[in-house]
């Protein structure tokens, strides 16, 4: 499990910093790209000052290289973006709910992708959430993103078949087609106890 102590380790001339509307364009085109999917709801919370969505991004000469976005949230809310229950896992009240990340396909590898979650765990903490959750979209061709939760110390707690079927039955996956029928791991962070 990674120490939130230890200092955030990126590839040499790259920066780390908190999205900016200047980099919407890149992030959307970055996780179509990605995906397939469009992802202009959730940035219209990281660039809206009265919405609790903080984005974070890598940057090498001010081109985006990945970005991760988390949204804090009540418990009930959390319920609602998920379209399942969560009563059954230990979150607490306040959730931070790791909504999406993505890295270029020629910087995977290269601890991009570790150091945005370890940036959004980092201010996970520093606003005092019970917890954090995150959904790995368990593609058969394709790696997840299963490996970086369980790195930095999230538990994954189930596994729901056909997952994003439930979520919207027009997902049109690049693995299975439409609807999307994969899998998602669900994956719940709990903050250390301090002294």
């Amino acid at each position: 499990m990674k120490n939130l102590d230890d200092p955030i380790v990126l590839p040499a001339g790259v920066e780390l910093r908190s999205a900016e509307p200047i980099d919407r364009c890149e992030i959307e085109s970055l996780w179509e790209s990605r995906t397939g999917f469009e992802i202009s709801q959730v940035l219209d919370g990281v660039f809206h000052d009265e919405k609790p969505a903080y984005g974070f991004v890598a940057t090498k000469v001010e081109t985006v290289l990945g970005f991760g976005v988390v949204i804090c949230v009540p418990r009930d809310s959390a319920e609602e973006r998920f379209s399942i229950s969560l009563n059954e896992y230990p979150l607490g009240e306040e959730v931070a709910v790791f909504q999406a990340s993505a890295v270029r396909e020629d910087w995977e590898g290269k601890g991009i992708g570790s150091a945005l979650m370890d940036a959004r765990l980092r201010f996970t903490r520093k606003i005092s959430v019970d917890s954090a959750i995150g959904t790995a979209w368990l593609r058969p061709h394709t790696v997840d993103s299963s490996i970086l939760f369980e790195k930095m110390g999230f538990e994954r707690l189930d596994t729901i078949e056909n997952f994003y079927q439930t979520i919207d039955d027009e997902r049109d996956c690049p693995d299975c087609g439409t609807p999307c029928g994969c899998s998602a791991g669900i994956y719940v962070w709990t903050p250390p106890a301090t002294d």
